[in-house]
């Protein structure tokens, strides 16, 4: 009675029972993924931060119109990007996180698909601009940008799910590290030879091969090397089966794109420079949403096999520290709105005063957006894929009708507001088909002790950026976790969790 027996006829110590092994277990498998998480996101903010060195580097050399038909060039190839990967790579993340012998299959295999639809889809996107856009610089600009958000992206991503599945997101985040410095030296490079729109998507197009180069190395580094093959019955598996994941995909592509678009046409180039100006600050923000959903993706399709208790806990800690992430994000850059822009255009800053306003309500988006990305996790894992189709067409209507009906009146603003609409209904209808998960996460009080933490910092952290911008930035931040630790935000086991995670990054456990 003494003593019991662990694994490998292993004698455990006194007092010691399978519970507290498998809570042992438990905590070490989620400061696992807790380090992936920490990985992503923190390249994330890194790649964010290149952005909009970028950002302000295009900016000052193209001006408010330059701008605009950059921004259009950027999104409007992005509308139909879905169709040039069919959602295959969201198949491939979980099929090979459940069954690793049959990845190099599934990733060559795909990655042939993968090239001949996105060389159709930038064919077909060429092919309708000549019918709605006379200007032959963005003509070109539009093709350039094609290269890069369509055909590099489509042959990034099997390789890129092949190290999501093995869940190895620290080399992953090394690789975006890498291809946002190689973005940020191709336009610098690029627009100091010629001050296009046209030479800054070809600079990032060469960024993002260099990314693609590094991303093939590295998966043949881990998974080993196999010779290509392809399997056209295996590709028409792979096609039928990822049908829910291709139109979630669409639906939410068009409802995130297509107010560029619509603002272009409706309002002019203008309007859409003053846009892009605030979207290109918060979409590398909003996508530490989507890394946060996939980042754990794998994790939650293997433990929704075999250890749904573990997979309840993810699930509750994933949503809680998404949001307790995405509130500090919008409040924080809604109140530096002014010096951000500022910083971007430089000596522009005057045709550029609109941005900061439309800025600060597309701030409004992230805790939604973010709840949104680890939704539809949760309901993928649990195969109910239909569900995130419903909510996401759903958000699409309501962001087209929403853009048509603002624009017209209100310019940016209107686009900006008819993203809020369409993202937080999205959010209603998630937590609508969840209810009991949510319920048991305790979100309501989190949200309230976060809200009050959010409004402190964001006051400090506004009256230090007439100082200086770093020094806001550092100071709302370090506030922020001491209002939150003084209020005791997070539950205990997710305090056990951040100090196991921190002794791992620091490699005491």
């Amino acid at each position: 009675m003494g003593t019991q027996r662990g694994g490998a006829g292993k004698r455990l110590p006194p007092g010691i029972g399978r519970a507290a092994i498998m809570s042992q277990s438990s905590v070490r498998e989620s400061a696992r993924i807790g380090i992936n998480l920490v990985a992503m996101v923190a390249s994330r903010c890194l790649c964010l931060a290149l952005s909009l060195v970028q950002a302000g580097i295009i900016f000052r050399a193209l001006g408010v119109e330059g701008s605009g038909q950059y921004g259009f060039a950027l999104n409007y190839p992005a509308l139909f990007c879905i169709f040039a990967t069919l959602g295959i790579h969201r198949l491939l993340i979980r099929d090979i996180a459940r069954e690793p012998a049959i990845a190099w299959a599934y990733v060559w295999t795909s990655a042939v698909v993968m090239l001949i639809l996105s060389l159709a889809t930038t064919a077909v996107v060429m092919l309708s601009m000549a019918f709605i856009e006379p200007d032959p610089v963005t003509r070109r600009a539009v093709f350039m940008s094609s290269l890069s958000v369509v055909v590099l992206y489509a042959l990034q991503r099997p390789f890129e799910s092949l190290l999501m599945a093995r869940e190895r997101m620290v080399w992953i985040a090394g690789v975006n590290l890498l291809s946002g410095m190689a973005r940020l030296a191709g336009t610098w490079y690029a627009l100091r030879l010629d001050p296009s729109s046209v030479s800054a998507h070809a600079g990032i197009a060469a960024g993002n091969l260099a990314g693609l180069a590094a991303l093939v190395a590295v998966s043949i580094a881990i998974g080993g090397w196999e010779r290509p093959r392809f399997k056209p019955a295996l590709a028409w598996k792979q096609i039928v089966e990822s049908n829910a994941f291709t139109m979630a995909a669409l639906l939410s592509m068009i409802y995130f794109k297509a107010d560029m678009a619509l603002l272009k046409w409706l309002d002019g180039e203008t309007a859409a420079g003053i846009y892009t100006a605030a979207q290109r600050v918060t979409e590398p923000m909003l996508m530490i949403a989507s890394i946060w959903g996939t980042a754990v993706f794998p994790a939650l399709c293997r433990l929704s096999v075999n250890a749904h208790e573990n997979y309840t806990r993810l699930m509750h800690a994933s949503a809680r520290l998404a949001l307790l992430l995405a509130f500090p994000m919008g409040f924080g850059v809604a109140a530096l709105a002014g010096p951000v822009i500022g910083l971007l255009t430089g000596a522009r800053t005057g045709g550029f005063t609109e941005s900061v306003t439309v800025l600060q309500t597309l701030c409004i988006i992230t805790p939604a957006f973010y709840l949104n990305g680890v939704g539809q996790e949760f309901l993928y894992s649990n195969h109910r894929n239909g569900y995130v189709v419903g909510a996401y067409f759903a958000g699409c209507i309501a962001s087209v009708a929403a853009n048509l009906l603002l624009i017209p009146r209100y310019g940016a603003m209107g686009a900006a507001w008819a993203a809020v609409i369409a993202n937080y209904l999205i959010s209603a209808i998630f937590i609508h088909g969840m209810r009991q998960d949510y319920r048991d996460m305790r979100l309501v009080t989190m949200t309230i002790k976060t809200l009050a933490a959010c409004t402190v910092m964001a006051a400090v952290a506004y009256a230090l950026a007439g100082h200086s911008l770093v020094l806001a930035i550092a100071a709302g931040a370090a506030l922020y976790a001491v209002l939150q630790i003084t209020f005791r935000t997070l539950l205990p086991e997710e305090r056990e969790l951040a100090v196991r995670l921190g002794r791992m990054l620091l490699g005491r456990d």
